[in-house]
């Protein structure tokens, strides 16, 4: 089956009729619990299909902002049933931002929720491409534009879209570490190839809790694409505000995560923990993720080993995968074996991966388009045979990734020695009151510069915080070869700036 879907729309059918009636999305309205089984799924996202072509069936660029809901992952998979491309964006999008990156993807539509409209109308005037808004109701308009647009209704012949393979799917602006904002152009085939992959675990039985924001990638393809090939219930968060509380409602077997969430989970249970001495540390856990959460699947920034055994010890599997935009995303996945514990994953099998020259490099059907009108750095981004530069440094050993930092992000000393930044910052991952950690060089020597977390410092009675950084840099210092080692350090009053994945923007980083 993997090998005859090569759409979007091929998946979904596929899922519909192989888990019909088995639920697929759990969620939220108000106080209740409500579920659409795979085959509602389909039936919904149809719908969308039909909506958005009774407006206009020529194919256009569509943006579409909104929060992550049931409805939101049905309309966006309804767009790209469409033969439409879809551009998504963040929430918390900027008029300024938006204007220039509706610019660069020639958004002539955008669906937005009601409560970004005027963010919209603001656009829309400093934006002459933007052709049409359309202000997304409430689910109550979403059943409406469900039931008046399903098959039976004289709306029906508009879902007969053909989509191909090779046919651009979604267009996913990089997160812009480095300034530069990039719209990978991912076709349906690439989404499927990524998703529709055999080996490895399957969550057919699982119960997947799904909290990272559905406009990234990762999240979309994992917890929507990839659950509808494996049959797997997905149950959506929505509010972070609310996490702790559907953990217990929803009691979910795994997660996708990024490391800072699996260090407030692992810190929520040991605060239980301490004020109920007697209980196990699993029943501790219990109390704060249910009694069926076993499974952490990490992505997007280091997850250190001793987190890592920590969440071993209260029950919690959490191993760390690799990926990135531009292959849609998985390069690795995880099997949570011993062998999978500190490395980054296995290789997916889908695509070929080597390493050259200490870069990771790829190739196969999970690897982008391209870079949408921007064909100089999509020369750039590959070699001349074909593989894509991930820009990673790291190696491969028994089919297992072990990262070691970034390409872009070495110091190079005067004596020609090569350091990669992210191998000394991750020795301070372990140590709490480093909350976050930038290493850079000045003249030729390693310096650093740390924002402390002063509120844990407090709670473990740290009055002297520059003097305990300084323990804790001299510690790290005993373990590094000589030319890696700190040579001073300051403190930062304020976080460093990040991108809307958590990772810092070192370009804004100015030292």
């Amino acid at each position: 089956m993997e090998r005859q879907i090569s759409t979007v729309r091929g998946l979904s059918d596929y899922a519909a009729e192989t888990y019909r009636n088995k639920d697929y999305c759990r969620f939220f309205r108000g106080e209740e619990m409500c579920a659409k089984t795979f085959g509602e799924f389909h039936e919904d996202c149809l719908a969308m299909c039909r909506y958005i072509r009774h407006f206009d069936s020529k194919k256009m660029n569509i943006g579409f902002i909104g929060k992550t809901s049931y409805e939101y992952i049905a309309c966006l998979t309804g767009m790209i049933f469409s033969g439409n491309i879809v551009v998504p964006f963040a929430p918390e999008i900027s008029v300024e931002e938006a204007c220039d990156l509706f610019a660069k993807a020639d958004i002539e539509m955008l669906f937005c929720e009601e409560e970004f409209k005027e963010k919209a109308e603001k656009i829309s005037k400093k934006y002459s491409g933007l052709k049409q808004i359309v202000s997304l109701g409430d689910w109550h308009w979403f059943e409406d534009v469900f039931k008046k647009y399903s098959s039976d209704s004289s709306f029906a012949s508009l879902s007969d879209v053909e989509c191909k393979k090779d046919d651009c799917a979604l267009i996913i602006y990089t997160s812009g570490t480095t300034g530069d904002r990039k719209g990978v152009m991912l076709s349906n085939g690439n989404l499927t190839a990524n998703s529709c992959y055999e080996g490895h675990v399957s969550y057919a039985e699982d119960i997947s809790f799904s909290v990272l924001p559905m406009h990234h990638v990762f999240c979309y393809s994992s917890d929507v694409l990839r659950s509808l090939y494996d049959g797997t219930t997905i149950c959506l968060n929505g509010d972070m505000i609310n996490l702790y509380k559907n953990f217990l409602a929803f009691q979910p077997t795994v997660m996708r995560v990024v490391p800072l969430l699996c260090k407030s989970i692992l810190t929520r249970i040991k605060i239980t923990h301490k004020k109920n001495p007697e209980l196990t540390k699993r029943e501790a856990a219990d109390r704060v993720v249910g009694k069926n959460f076993t499974k952490m699947l990490a992505g997007s920034a280091f997850l250190s080993p001793a987190l890592t055994d920590e969440l071993a010890e209260y029950g919690i599997i959490a191993r760390q995968g690799y990926g990135m935009s531009e292959c849609s995303p998985r390069i690795t996945v995880v099997d949570f074996s011993e062998e999978c514990k500190y490395s980054n994953g296995i290789v997916l099998g889908v695509d070929e991966v080597r390493v050259v020259d200490g870069e990771i490099q790829v190739k196969g059907p999970s690897v982008m388009m391209g870079y949408y009108k921007n064909p100089e750095k999509t020369k750039e981004a590959f070699t001349e045979d074909g593989f894509l530069h991930t820009g990673d440094l790291g190696f491969i050993e028994k089919g297992h990734v072990f990262l070691v930092g970034r390409k872009k992000n070495l110091i190079i000393l005067s004596n020609g020695e090569n350091i990669s930044p992210e191998e000394i910052e991750n020795c301070f991952a372990d140590d709490g009151v480093v909350k976050e950690v930038i290493v850079y060089a000045e003249q030729d020597k390693i310096m650093a510069e740390i924002f402390p977390d002063e509120a844990l410092a407090q709670a473990s009675g740290i009055t002297d915080i520059y003097g305990e950084i300084e323990s804790i840099v001299d510690r790290a210092n005993v373990h590094l070869p000589s030319d890696r080692q700190i040579h001073s350090f300051k403190l930062r009053e304020k976080p460093f700036p990040r991108t809307t994945t958590g990772k810092i923007k070192r370009t804004e980083f100015h030292y």
